[in-house]
């Protein structure tokens, strides 16, 4: 009687190790895309800087981040121009840290005078509504789970489609990836704008939207223009 061998052929082998290596691939592209990339990493990483200029400056005004005074009040100025200009003055940040990476070329730098949107990649918490809870977070709360600045969403067609910086979607289409900035100074790059569950003064809102008028609403111009038309 033949004995049967169990052992593997060369041809075998090679085969298992092509797989593992198919494998191996495929895992490291699912990773890759699911992770943000050097320059999103250091997107992040501005954003960072921003919010703690906001909190080094709320450290001389009885904790309250620029655009309202030392009793919480909104001053008559509160656009988002006017709250950056307000940290830059003051010398809380440089100019260049208001940029994204990815936008370098298309934007400038800030010297003096009137800030304009052409000088920043980032849109602030909305406060436009004086009845919205989430005016009681545009302070230092120290709240990991309010939102209080993101890279802004730039129009992208008919249907109120939006886009990121870090994204190029078909036009009428929506794909937004960005950083967002919670109140503890963490930052985290996200997906998607409008799955978020965040809480506002104890107010929570699962799956918000950060480009809506509910919940955390970022506002990237004037004092409550969500969208960038892109002009």
């Amino acid at each position: 009687m033949i004995r049967k061998s169990l052992a593997f052929t060369l041809i075998e082998l090679l085969c298992v190790c092509c797989c593992l290596v198919l494998v191996l691939a495929i895992m490291l592209v699912a990773i890759q895309k699911r992770s943000p990339s050097r320059s999103q990493m250091l997107n992040s990483v501005i954003l960072r800087s921003v919010h703690t200029a906001l909190i080094l400056y709320s450290q001389g005004n009885a904790g309250y981040f620029p655009g309202m005074d030392d009793r919480g009040n909104l001053l008559p100025d509160s656009s988002v121009e006017h709250r950056y200009q307000i940290i830059l003055e003051n010398e809380y940040i440089t100019s260049k840290d208001l940029i994204s990476p990815d936008e370098t070329v298309d934007k400038y730098l800030w010297k003096a005078g009137r800030v304009t949107t052409d000088m920043y990649s980032f849109s602030l918490l909305n406060l436009s509504d004086i009845k919205s809870v989430r005016l009681n977070e545009w302070r230092d709360t120290s709240n990991s789970e309010a939102a209080v600045a993101c890279n802004r969403a730039i129009a992208n067609g008919a249907n109120h489609a939006i886009r990121g910086i870090h994204t190029q979607p078909d036009i009428g289409r929506t794909e937004w990836r960005g950083s967002i900035a919670f109140n503890d100074n963490h930052v985290t790059f996200e997906a998607t704008h409008d799955q978020l569950d965040t809480v506002y003064c104890e107010e929570s809102f699962e799956n918000d939207n950060l480009f809506d008028t509910v919940g955390a609403s970022m506002v990237y111009e004037g004092v409550n223009k969500i969208v960038d038309s892109g002009k």
